[in-house]
């Protein structure tokens, strides 16, 4: 498979730099440091993605991670809108990782 050209992960990637910079557009209640760190991950995993396609256990990283990154607001404490961000945007990421997943194998 051709680098850099599977939309999927370039998706994940702008949803993981949206979430890494969701504290500057939302009031946190919480603590967003974790989450931040969360994102930042999943983004450097879906660059990783782009840059290796068939790599699954960067794929399977990615799926932990969006869990992970739904699990935030009940670990960090946050609520609101940002916690409905954040979830939904995990959510999105599983959903696109199921399709990459299928792909590969």
């Amino acid at each position: 498979m051709d680098k850099f050209k599977r939309t999927q992960d370039w998706v994940i990637a702008v949803l993981g730099l949206y979430a890494a910079f969701s504290p500057l557009f939302y009031a946190y209640s919480g603590n967003s440091g974790f989450s931040v760190a969360i994102a930042i991950a999943i983004l450097v995993c879906a660059v990783i993605a782009l840059s290796v396609p068939d790599s699954k256990p960067v794929q399977w990283i990615l799926i932990v991670a969006s869990v992970l990154l739904f699990i935030v607001p009940w670990i960090s404490s946050i609520a609101g809108w940002a916690a409905w961000n954040l979830r939904i945007v995990s959510i999105i990421m599983l959903l696109l990782e199921a399709k990459t997943i299928k792909t590969i194998a």
